[in-house]
C-alpha cells in the first residue's frame, strides 16, 4: 500500500527532525537511536526512508525547508530505555 501525500510529509518531517538532532554534535548513540527509530517505523514507512531522504538532500541543497508540514513534529520521539521499552 503506498503512502498518502501526508504520511510522506510526516515522515520527512521526522527524518529532517532525526538528521538535525545528529548534527548537532553528531556522535555513535544518536546515529544508533535513528537506525532504531526508522527499524521500528510501520513497512510502508520504512520503504520510504531512502526516497525521503533524497527529497531532504535536494532541499537542503536548494535552501528550502518551509514546504514540509508545520504540524510534523520536529523532535525526535522521546529516548527509549532498555530494549525497545519506554521508560
Amino acid at each position: 500500500m503506498a503512502l498518502s501525500e501526508d504520511d510522506e510529509r510526516r515522515v520527512e518531517g521526522l527524518l529532517l527532525a532525526m538528521t538535525r538532532e545528529l548534527r548537532d554534535p553528531p556522535n555513535q548513540e544518536k546515529e544508533d537511536r535513528i537506525g532504531v527509530e526508522i527499524a521500528i517505523l510501520p513497512e510502508e514507512e520504512r520503504d520510504f526512508v531512502p526516497t525521503a531522504l533524497l527529497r531532504l538532500l535536494v532541499r537542503e541543497r536548494e535552501g528550502r525547508f518551509d514546504d514540509l508540514d508545520p504540524q510534523t513534529p520536529r523532535q525526535m520521539p522521546p529516548r527509549r530505555r532498555g530494549f525497545f521499552r519506554w521508560g
